[in-house]
């Protein structure tokens, strides 16, 4: 099985508190999907201003199927009712299989 990446994209524009993100909503995402196969997460806040969105978060999964368990199971929704604590946007959510990658 291919490892997944959730992208999930916040739009410009919105209230986004990343305080409270990074320092409360990720660690409720590792706490409560870490069961269900994450295995990462990364942060990134976007400086182009010409982006439509302004903040990243990448969440690694074991594969497609654990994802989709972690986003219906009950922790998922407790996940899922943060959301107002740090945006009024409505992110995208983009799910791929990992094909190839490298570090350095």
């Amino acid at each position: 099985m291919a490892p997944t990446v959730v992208s999930v994209v916040y739009p410009k524009g919105a209230k986004f508190d990343m305080d409270y993100y990074l320092n409360h909503h990720m660690p409720l995402v590792r706490e409560k999907w870490e069961s269900y196969g994450l295995k990462s997460w990364k942060v990134a806040q976007y400086t182009n201003p010409e982006s439509p969105y302004s903040v990243i978060a990448w969440l690694e999964f074991e594969s497609a199927e654990h994802w989709a368990k972690a986003a219906a199971s009950l922790e998922g929704k407790d996940t899922f009712a943060d959301i107002p604590h740090f945006t009024d946007g409505k992110a995208d959510v983009l799910v791929g299989d990992v094909k190839k990658s490298d570090s350095w």
